[in-house]
């Protein structure tokens, strides 16, 4: 009965997200945990509502909980889902909030396989986090040796002008362009834009 409950403010949260009404989707998120505390959708939807509150220290503990609780899940794509959110949540922060590094250190020591991290990129690369690639770029070695991103396109890190700037920020994209191709990404996925075509002409 309480899962149940538990169930319909969840549903209630994601219905009042979709309605752009982030405070309301918290508290029916809340309320959903109120009722069964186990309840891993309700951490996740409170999450991402808190996201668009800029809430993202609450965010990351939100996600962390409902990862926890999925420390013993098969279920790699909700594994994944969780860990791209955690970074997620610190793609436009230029000061780490208190919540990330005890959820990073989490991630880290669960030894999460290839295609759980490949999943995590491939979401970061699809919403167009391409800073929270970088910290991934950063902690390369604690990653699978094995990982491959098959599905992921570079068009849009080619796109996005937030990484751009000075020229040190430009040598971070090459890092990270470098990283991502020889995990697998497609040197033709950078699309075909003169810019880009010169682009792959260097890169080959």
């Amino acid at each position: 009965c309480s899962r149940d409950i538990a169930v319909l403010h969840c549903n209630k949260s994601t219905a009042l997200y979709n309605l752009g009404k982030w405070r309301e989707a918290v508290f029916s998120a809340y309320q959903s945990l109120h009722w069964d505390p186990e309840y891993v959708k309700a951490y996740y939807r409170a999450g991402h509502s808190l996201i668009m509150l800029s809430d993202s220290s609450e965010a990351i503990s939100m996600f962390h909980k409902g990862l926890i609780l999925l420390s013993v899940s098969a279920d790699r794509a909700q594994v994944a889902d969780f860990v791209a959110a955690i970074f997620i949540s610190v793609n436009d922060e230029r000061v780490f909030p208190r919540t990330f590094p005890p959820a990073h250190d989490y991630i880290f020591s669960s030894r999460f396989d290839a295609l759980i991290w490949q999943a995590v990129i491939e979401r970061l690369a699809q919403k167009g986090k391409w800073r929270s690639c970088l910290l991934l770029l950063a902690e390369k070695k604690g990653l699978p040796t094995n990982l491959r991103v098959n599905q992921l396109s570079l068009k849009n890190l080619f796109e996005t002008s937030e990484l751009y700037g000075r020229g040190e920020k430009m040598q971070e994209v090459a890092e990270l362009v470098k990283w991502l191709i020889s995990i697998g990404a497609k040197v033709e996925t950078i699309g075909a834009y003169v810019l880009h075509a010169v682009i792959r002409l260097c890169i080959k």
